[in-house]
């Protein structure tokens, strides 16, 4: 556990007033949890083209006046967007914090629906890294390890991810309304309900992975 949590799958805080926003560079390398894109070309310091280890190809276009700020755009080769449920035209964010960097492709409504992690690594020692990840407990890593959809995917009950996405919630003392879950997590012997769902603060990870499991449950 110790090792998976110094892994660039390892998020720490990012909201609004600790942001730090930078500009994708030539030869940077994302990783979403199976496949590795690399930025293959940066044109007029706006148009960013990445090419994925399995072929894919993304596009991303640089918002004026927004440092970090891009939208996902058509390729030349591509007639659909290279994530699972994305839009093209959708908003795609690059965070730095403490060092650590990552891609969050973002609905509409903000949420993130798609997470690209910036390695060093190989492809290979990149899918070491997400078999580590996969063998441990998700109540052991969803707050602390930046998960991503692939690994969403790959939990085939839909119950189970709500579960997992409510546990979160439920290890800082959130108090459901819902009776089922009322049940389930009384059952738990770490599970101490509190007064005040309100004063419950999450961090980027836990607040990041409520909305990528949000995003795997709609797209069941």
């Amino acid at each position: 556990m110790k090792r998976l949590t110094t892994t660039l799958f390892t998020m720490c805080l990012f909201f609004a007033c600790t942001i730090q926003a930078q500009t994708i560079k030539m030869g940077d390398k994302f990783f979403d949890g199976a496949t590795l894109f690399k930025v293959q070309e940066i044109r007029m310091g706006k148009y960013v083209s990445l090419e994925g280890s399995n072929g894919l190809q993304m596009t991303l276009e640089k918002v004026d006046g927004k440092q970090g700020e891009y939208t996902l755009q058509p390729s030349s080769q591509a007639d659909e967007p290279p994530f699972r449920g994305a839009q093209f035209g959708w908003r795609v964010q690059y965070v730095r914090k403490d060092g650590m960097n990552f891609l969050a492709v973002r609905k509409p409504n903000k949420d993130a629906m798609w997470l690209l992690v910036l390695t060093p690594d190989n492809l290979e020692n990149c899918l070491a890294q997400e078999k580590d990840i996969e063998r441990e407990l998700p109540s052991e890593i969803t707050s602390n390890t930046l998960l991503n959809r692939h690994y969403l995917s790959k939990i085939p009950d839909k119950t189970e991810l709500r579960l997992m996405r409510n546990e979160i919630l439920a290890r800082h003392g959130y108090r459901f309304k819902s009776k089922d879950l009322q049940e389930w997590f009384g059952n738990q012997f770490w599970y101490k309900p509190g007064n005040n769902n309100d004063a419950i603060k999450l961090n980027v990870i836990e607040q990041v992975n409520i909305e990528l499991i949000k995003s795997e449950e709609a797209d069941r």
